[in-house]
C-alpha cells in the first residue's frame, strides 16, 4: 500500500501496520524561494560588476537570504507535518504533528470516514471521538488506505471475517 510501511522496516513489532500521512509539498513556496534566491543572486552578481554601493549588495543579499529561509522552512513543515498511524491487533497509536494519542479497538464502537477524505473519525461509545486529520492537502488514496486497515482491524478485533466473493 502506498503509504504505508509494514512491521520491521521501521522497527515495529510483528504485526504492526505504519501509515504516513503527509501533506504534498509546498509548490507555491518553494517556486517562490526559487524566484527569490535567484533574483537575489543576479542582482548581486550585477551590482558587484557595476560598482554598486555596498548597500545595494547587502539589499540583494537580504533578498537572497529571505528566498534561502523560504526554502528551508518549506521543506522543514513537510517534515514536521507528517502524521504517523501505528496499528496493531490491540489497537492503534497516532503520533507525529504534535499529536501522541492512543486507544484499543475494543474501545472503538464505530469508524467512520468524511466525504471529502480528510478526516477519519474513531467513535469511542456516545460521547468520545477520536479524530484522524490528513495534514494539509494531501493524498486522500492515503486515507482511504488508512480507513480500510481500520476497518480489517475492528472486524479482527470482533471476531468478523470476510468471505471471498
Amino acid at each position: 500500500m502506498p503509504g504505508t510501511q509494514r512491521d520491521a522496516s521501521q522497527g515495529l513489532p510483528d504485526g504492526t501496520t505504519r501509515h504516513v500521512l503527509k501533506p504534498r509539498p509546498p509548490f507555491v513556496g518553494f517556486a517562490i524561494a526559487a524566484v527569490l534566491s535567484i533574483a537575489g543572486a543576479v542582482l548581486i552578481v550585477v551590482a558587484a560588476s557595476q560598482g554598486w554601493s555596498n548597500g545595494w549588495i547587502a539589499l540583494f543579499a537580504v533578498i537572497l537570504a529571505f528566498g534561502i529561509a523560504l526554502a528551508l522552512t518549506a521543506t522543514w513543515s513537510m517534515f514536521r507535518m507528517r502524521l504517523f498511524v501505528d496499528l496493531d491487533a490491540e489497537g492503534y497509536h497516532i503520533h507525529g504533528a504534535g499529536q501522541d494519542r492512543r486507544g484499543r479497538w475494543a474501545d472503538v464502537t464505530k469508524a467512520a470516514l468524511t466525504e471529502t477524505r480528510s478526516r477519519l473519525t474513531l467513535y469511542h461509545g456516545q460521547v468520545k471521538r477520536t479524530h484522524i486529520v490528513r495534514p494539509g492537502v494531501g493524498d486522500p488514496k492515503e486515507m482511504d488506505d488508512l480507513a480500510a486497515d481500520v476497518a480489517r482491524r475492528l472486524d479482527a478485533d470482533r471476531g468478523y471475517t470476510q468471505s471471498p466473493r
